[in-house]
């Protein structure tokens, strides 16, 4: 490992850390090469702390939450990769939920029924934490996370700021912190009081939508919707379930997820999307843009 991680690991001594971290063991997917260092904040303050301090020294860096909208380089990334696995608390006031980075989003969800608040039964079963959902405004069942976001907490341009909502320029699958590269902290999340038969009749339902969704190592859902048009109809449309390209193959049960068959690499799934992309640009002359994010070089 070079000095400058050996230096930024002594400027953290007590700080949870790995080396040689392996993308392929901490996403969802499965797929992609190393980081030479990963450290694991223990808290908000001190992810606050080794984001100043990072930014401070130049040091290339990826905020990792639960890994499940990402694709990895197959030769790594060569950075620091901030992992948020303990940045996780969550605690309700009121009618709000007030959560950590790193909360996994099934942790607001039993906050919110532990409280009798409705309003959150969409999370049920999205594979994610707050702060990779806040940045990418991940959604389901027709609703978002800029429905239930109050305010947010970020590190923006070396220092913490709170954002309201009306300030996260949340849209499809976007939000500011996407857009301008800023790291979510926290944030407040706004429900209602409501009735807990109710509230748990609601993510029953949930979840026996969600049954039908594909099992195995993926990304999710791959492609954004485009035209008015789901972009899984779209792909099946153009005929491109049960395609493959070495290891990674499109779904036959939802054509929007990708699936790794366990010796995939990056590299394929990179060649599947462009062939995906390719024939259904050529079937409908609707171009598809990705949800998820690449990490590294490709």
């Amino acid at each position: 490992m070079e000095q400058k991680w050996h230096s930024l690991c002594a400027a953290f001594p007590d700080m949870p850390h790995e080396e040689d971290f392996s993308f392929r063991a901490h996403t969802t997917v499965g797929v992609g090469g190393c980081a030479p260092l990963a450290l694991y904040p223990r808290g908000a303050a001190e992810l606050a702390a080794l984001l100043r301090c990072v930014s401070e020294r130049g040091l290339p860096y990826f905020v990792l939450g639960n890994g499940s909208n990402l694709l990895a380089s197959d030769a790594g990334f060569d950075g620091a990769v901030i992992c948020t696995r303990f940045v996780r608390s969550v605690r309700a006031e009121g009618e709000r939920i007030v959560a950590d980075c790193g909360a996994r989003l099934a942790s607001v969800l039993a906050a919110a029924v532990r409280q009798s608040l409705c309003g959150a039964t969409f999370l049920q079963g999205i594979p994610a934490t707050v702060g990779g959902a806040i940045f990418m405004n991940a959604g389901a069942q027709g609703r978002c996370m800029a429905d239930i976001v109050r305010s947010v907490t970020a590190w923006s341009e070396g220092e913490i700021v709170r954002v309201p909502a009306w300030e996260c320029r949340f849209a499809y699958k976007r939000s500011r912190f996407m857009e301008w590269g800023e790291c979510v902290i926290s944030a407040e999340l706004q429900l209602k009081n409501g009735n807990l038969q109710s509230i748990l009749s609601d993510i029953d339902r949930v979840k026996r939508r969600r049954s039908a969704l594909p099992s195995g190592r993926s990304m999710g859902c791959v492609f954004q919707n485009a035209g008015g048009v789901s972009a899984g109809a779209l792909i099946e449309r153009a005929g491109c379930k049960g395609m493959s390209c070495g290891g990674a193959y499109v779904s036959a049960r939802h054509a929007n997820f990708l699936i790794n068959r366990g010796d995939a690499t990056a590299r394929d799934f990179v060649c599947l999307i462009e062939r995906i992309r390719a024939r259904v640009r050529e079937r409908t002359g609707i171009l598809l843009r990705e949800e998820i994010r690449y990490i590294g070089v490709f």
